[in-house]
């Protein structure tokens, strides 16, 4: 015998020698079938072929370099198993030679992907063999063919000893060394599939390390494997080896197979069955394939195989391709032992989750051997129901001796059923859900979801013919598939694709439940919550529309009241425009068979939205006539007051009209006269005071009790500001006194840790805060501010109200907060309540103050003055008076119009609000990320909603007043031609009807008011003054001339007008894109995204969680920050405590059991961490200490990793947020 040495990387290797016998075997049948099938399948693996010819040169150089002779690959041995196999045998004449291996790498964990990177890039002087374990410098190859008749021996040595009750001993030692031999044979299994795992392996190296090979693109294996798969070859889709689903490979091929075929529709048919009862035999007899079929384990793992429907069958089917999801058997003898049930039950539930049909195979009809299979069934069937699954199922019993036996047959069904109701129990325990029999879990008929098939051969094989009854059962079977199949619109290649990596990733933890993840669901779930933000937009955007409209009607006198059924006939069009738009999309999206399961839940939603808006404006529209009815009297006064100065200017003018040319002197002397009349008519009327609300606050803080030293102090610290976003408020406690005294010890044993408060006592602080905020708020603006004016008194009520939720709050706390905390306190719900109290005092004195609303007229009457000196008609003179108030007006329609028009042009355009809540989040948190400032970051994670608000209004003023100006002028401008239409039909329309009635000019002018009701607010004028005026053409020519001069004056108007008025597009957005849900999760703060409010009964959710260090969560008695990610923790095995008085911890895994606010969301351990957060801790890792007075140290330090997370990465990897 002949001996060779390779030289070179070996890692473990094992004798095997390779007898003729074995070597006639290979070279007249796998060879032969490895050239036809690269022939037959267009040179799909002539690739393969090419390298093993390449290898094969190169070590045959290196060999005739040291003398030795001509060496061949063999194809058929090339990369299997668990390791990579490549052999090769030198021939001298038909005598194959053993060949001898040294290894010079002491490394034994170099993975196969490694190795064989290593062959790929031309090292290839070494040749590795699987599955050795020795430990030698060198071995050598052992006879294949001798490990066969080695296992007969020792077979028989064990069937002997036996026999043998003094030989227990050796009994033991020789079914080991048996054991070891079957071992052996098992691992010596080669097919084609051991080539392809090896492409993947190959591929899922390169594409991982991102190298490429000098010789050979390995990114065109998938291609090559698609050929194959489309052709009709069954390519393995979990390798029966390792038990593992190689997801990069699958998918990457799948997508290959779309790019050949188009994302074509298939119906996925999946089997499950027990070991050896005939489940590939039933396909390929069903379909014709070429599932491998044997005695024994003859399929591992599971197969994949594509079956195109003929355009005939297409008529009645809804799909392009059949994929048939072939499965090794359940209760393998191979695989005895502890982890049989986990493989088993691992494998049912990916294939049935895969399956859009799933066939139990069962082999005869007996109970009691169905029994095993039907429990692991019927939990797959359960856990699909759980995460909203919904495959069906076909029971076939083969080998039914007699399958026309009705009777027999019914009592076989009832004991089916009888056995699968049990299961169901069984089964729901093991799931912890609710299910007392199994059409609980599945939707299933035992008449028709069973059927029974006669056995395969007539009488013993091998002698036995094919029973022809097999066939017809068989067929029968098939044809109640396709019945099935007809209903059903299969899924696309590109969903399978998704759902194999959902369902694996899912199975790769504890609780496939917990955390399954369906992909496809949640993207289908986003792309529903944009339609959704786009039809409340548009119910919006016209609800803004009618309540301007009425809004208009109310301060033009023309309403006194609205009614809601008014505004529900008004906003009925647009309804009604939604509701089928909504329809259309559930009924003719690619994507409706996912989409109907939440089509009622919308509806509903949609219905509570468009109510909302209505009694919303009804209650707007109702404040507003409130405010009008208080003012009456003074709008009385206003129109008194403007008929007398207008009378006045008019005697001046007839005085003054000598002086008309001289600008000064008119300025003067009317000026002089402006001053006598304002005061004459507001000699009785007690002027508006100015408020000073820092003076007040100080009044009632020492009202309250507080000494102005303690005021003045806290006031010019200014932290009162930043109360809400503190990170420790320890310096708030008193530390000393006698209760703190007899506390002391338990209060820091239990509530503290090194000086600071526990997480849940910290958030309690800022929950009273924001309480007190938000409560004070929505008092002070439910006041009549705006119609009577500011009063102390809303001041003391709002002090009143955090006096008595602080003292409530302290009655439960075991500890007692400072005079400075109450100070802060109050101080800062006054600071929150400045700015609208300011604002609505403003427009109380312009609307309720003569003194201030006439001066506000000053330039309007001298204008008519000026206009009276030059004794101009009175009808020019009306005609300028008209034009100065439709000034005003339509600066003020004009103004709300754009701000709606800008607000809805960037709802649609802005890349940051026209998207769902998560899109919004992840601008946001670029945002924060590019300006890099902590304060804002901490504001965002203790009250994110006032820090989107914030991020909203700068993005708009950004956008509208900065960047895109052209486009709010552009809107502005088409506004402005829009009102310039409006009064010019108004004119026309007054004008013609007066005319046609003869009616004078106080006709004409309410005429034109009421058709002008709509579109502005148009102020009385009184005719005393113009009684003469006859000519209403000349009015009407007048007052176009009027007009073309406002809107030329308004097309050039400053943008910064548009923040002036009742309508502003930030605020607009802000109630669209802000009415969401804001529940914070328990762990680590991260808000649920989900678009809609209340989106029950769904569990809140977001896609990626942040580290617990975010939200302040440390380890209990040590100062040391949290450092997991939820999706880690609830997939640890860790423990934690719900509440900071807990005594008892919970496993992380079963946080759901923590009580209310952790069982309402859904935390998926799918190991997503987003490296925006962990960019975050490391660039503000001093900034957190300090904010939080913790440390990042001892076993939660940092970790080294996250310090190389770049800005750029981290900005970048919130594309991660789907």
């Amino acid at each position: 015998m002949e001996e060779y040495v390779a030289e070179g990387l070996a890692t473990q290797c094992r004798e095997e020698l390779v007898g003729d016998e074995q070597r006639s075997s290979w070279g007249s049948s796998s060879a032969k079938n490895f050239r036809e099938t690269s022939r037959g399948n267009g040179g799909a693996t002539s690739v393969l072929n090419a390298e093993m010819d390449r290898v094969s040169a190169g070590l045959e150089t290196r060999l005739r370099a040291s003398g030795r002779s001509r060496v061949e690959l063999c194809p058929e041995l090339l990369l299997g198993g668990d390791r990579p196999l490549v052999v090769f045998r030198s021939y001298n004449g038909d005598r194959v030679s053993s060949v001898d291996f040294q290894r010079n790498n002491k490394n034994l964990e170099v993975s196969k992907s490694q190795l064989m990177n290593n062959l790929i890039n031309d090292r290839h002087d070494t040749f590795f063999h699987r599955n050795f374990k020795g430990n030698s410098q060198s071995c050598c190859l052992m006879d294949g063919v001798a490990e066969i008749a080695c296992y007969g021996e020792k077979w028989s040595e064990v069937l002997a000893l036996k026999n043998k009750h003094d030989k227990a001993d050796l009994l033991s030692k020789t079914q080991t060394e048996l054991d070891d031999i079957s071992k052996k044979l098992q691992s010596a299994t080669f097919r084609l599939e051991h080539i392809f795992r090896e492409m993947g392996q190959i591929y899922e190296a390169h594409k991982t390390t991102h190298r490429e090979s000098r010789h050979t693109d390995w990114s065109e294996y998938p291609e090559l494997a698609a050929q194959l798969m489309i052709s009709g070859h069954p390519m393995e889709l979990m390798d029966g080896d390792a038990g593992h689903v190689p997801l990069t490979w699958i998918s990457s091929l799948l997508e290959e197979v779309i790019n050949k075929l188009g994302d074509q529709r298939v119906f996925v048919l999946s089997v499950l069955g027990l070991q050896s009862s005939g489940k590939s035999t039933m396909l390929n007899t069903m379909f014709g394939l070429q599932f491998a079929v044997s005695a024994g384990r003859c399929t591992k793992g599971a197969f994949m195989q594509l079956l195109k429907v003929s355009e005939e069958m297409k008529k009645d089917l809804k799909f392009d391709y059949v994929l048939v999801v072939d499965t090794e058997g359940l209760r393998a003898l191979e695989l005895e032992g502890n982890n049989t049930l986990h493989h088993d039950n691992e494998l049912a539930t990916f294939v049935v989750g895969l399956g859009n049909l799933t066939l139990i195979n069962i082999f005869g009809d007996n109970p009691c051997e169905m029994q095993d299979i039907l429990q692991i069934v019927v939990q797959a069937f359960m856990r699909m129901k759980e995460v909203k699954l919904s495959p069906s199922c076909v029971f076939v019993h083969q080998n039914v001796t007699d399958v026309a036996a009705a009777e027999k047959n019914m009592d076989g069904k009832r004991r089916l059923q009888e056995k699968l109701d049990l299961m169901a129990k069984l089964a729901a325990k093991e799931e912890v859900c609710n299910a007392e029999c199994f059409s609980d879990v599945i939707e299933f008929d035992v008449q028709k979801d069973v059927k029974y098939c006669a056995q395969l051969w007539e009488g013993s094989p091998p002698m036995a013919p094919p029973n022809p009854g097999y066939s017809e059962s068989i067929q029968e079977v098939k044809n109640t598939i396709l019945s099935k199949a007809a209903k059903s619109a299969g899924i696309t290649l590109s969903q399978f694709k998704t759902n194999i990596q959902d369902l694996w990733t899912a199975l790769l933890t504890e609780s496939f439940v917990f955390s399954f993840k369906n992909t496809l669901e949640i993207a289908v779930y986003r792309k529903l919550e944009v339609q959704y933000g786009n039809w409340t937009w548009t119910l919006r955007s016209n609800m803004l529309t009618i309540e301007n409209q009425l809004h208009n009607r109310i301060e033009n006198g023309k309403l006194d009241e609205v009614e809601q059924s008014y505004i529900f006939k008004e906003i009925r069009k647009a309804y009604e425009e939604v509701i089928k738009e909504m329809t259309k999309y559930f009924e003719d999206d690619k994507d409706r068979e996912i989409l109907t399961q939440w089509r009622g839940r919308f509806e509903i939603k949609i219905k509570e939205f468009h109510d909302e808006q209505v009694n919303k404006v009804k209650r707007k529209l109702h404040g507003v006539i409130q405010q009008r009815k208080a003012r009456k009297i003074i709008d009385d006064k206003k129109s008194e007051f403007e008929n007398k100065l207008l009378q006045k200017s008019k005697e001046l003018a007839q005085k003054l009209k000598d002086k008309a040319k001289d600008e000064e002197e008119l300025q003067r002397q009317f000026s002089s006269f402006w001053s006598g009349w304002v005061t004459e008519l507001t000699a009785d009327i007690k002027p508006a005071e100015e408020i000073n609300l820092e003076k007040d606050q100080f009044i009632i803080l020492k009202e309250l009790g507080f000494e102005p030293a303690l005021i003045d102090k806290c006031k010019r610290s200014g932290r009162y500001k930043k109360i809400l976003t503190l990170g420790d408020y320890w310096d708030y406690i008193i530390t000393s006194g006698q209760k703190y005294l007899r506390t002391l010890a338990n209060i820091y044993q239990k509530y503290t840790s090194l000086g600071a408060f526990s997480y849940e006592e910290q958030q309690q602080i800022r929950w009273l805060i924001s309480k007190a905020e938000k409560d004070s708020l929505d008092a002070i603006k439910s006041k009549p501010v705006v119609t009577r004016g500011y009063s102390t008194t809303y001041l003391c009520e709002m002090a009143n109200h955090v006096k008595i939720e602080f003292q409530k709050f302290q009655s439960e706390k075991k500890y007692t907060l400072r005079k400075e905390f109450r100070v802060d306190l109050l101080l800062y719900v006054f600071y929150r309540a400045e700015s609208w109290l300011e604002e609505s005092h403003k427009k109380s004195k312009m609307n309720n103050d003569p003194l201030t609303y006439l001066e506000s007229k000053k330039t309007q009457y001298y204008t008519t003055f000026r206009s009276f000196c030059k004794e101009n008609s009175s009808a020019v003179v009306l005609g300028e008076l008209i034009c100065e108030k439709l000034k005003a007006s339509t600066l003020e329609a004009v103004c709300n119009k754009t701000a709606i028009d800008l607000a809805g042009k960037m709802r649609c355009n802005f890349p940051a609000f026209n998207g769902n809540r998560l899109n919004l989040e992840k601008h946001m948190l670029k945002s924060l990320a590019e300006k890099e400032d902590f304060d804002d970051f901490i504001l965002y994670i203790t009250d994110p909603r006032r820090q989107t608000e914030a991020f909203i209004k700068t993005e708009v003023e950004k956008h509208i007043f900065k960047d895109h100006t052209d486009v709010a002028v552009n809107v502005l401008k088409k506004n402005v031609d829009d009102i310039k239409t409006t009064l010019s039909q108004a004119l026309f329309t007054a004008t013609q009807k007066v005319k046609n009635q003869r009616g004078n000019t106080d006709m004409w002018m309410k005429e034109f008011s009421n058709v002008l009701k709509h579109e502005l607010k148009f102020d009385n004028i009184c005719f005393e003054n113009f009684s003469d005026i006859n000519d209403l053409y000349f009015l009407n020519e007048e007052i176009k001339k009027g007009v073309i001069s406002i809107t030329e004056q308004m097309s050039s108007l400053s943008l910064d007008k548009l923040k002036e008025f009742r309508l502003r597009a930030d605020e607009i957005l802000i109630d669209q894109l802000c009415n969401c849900c804001w529940v914070k999760c328990p762990f680590c703060a991260a808000v649920c995204t989900n678009t809609m409010k209340d989106h029950g009964p769904y569990d809140h959710s977001t896609p990626f969680h942040r580290p617990s260090v975010i939200s302040e969560e440390h380890w209990r008695h040590t100062g040391e920050f949290g450092m997991h990610f939820c999706a880690e923790l609830v997939s640890s095995n860790y423990w934690f405590y719900p509440h900071h008085y807990s005594g008892k911890s919970i496993p992380c895994k079963q946080y759901k059991s923590a009580g209310s606010q952790y069982c309402t969301w859904r935390i998926t351990p799918n190991g997503s961490n987003l490296a925006y957060w962990k960019w975050f801790v490391c660039r503000f890792q001093h900034e957190l200490e300090r904010h939080y007075n913790f440390k990042f140290q001892g076993r939660r330090e940092i970790p080294h990793q996250w310090k190389t997370v770049s800005k750029y990465d981290a900005i970048k990897s919130l594309g991660e947020m789907y």
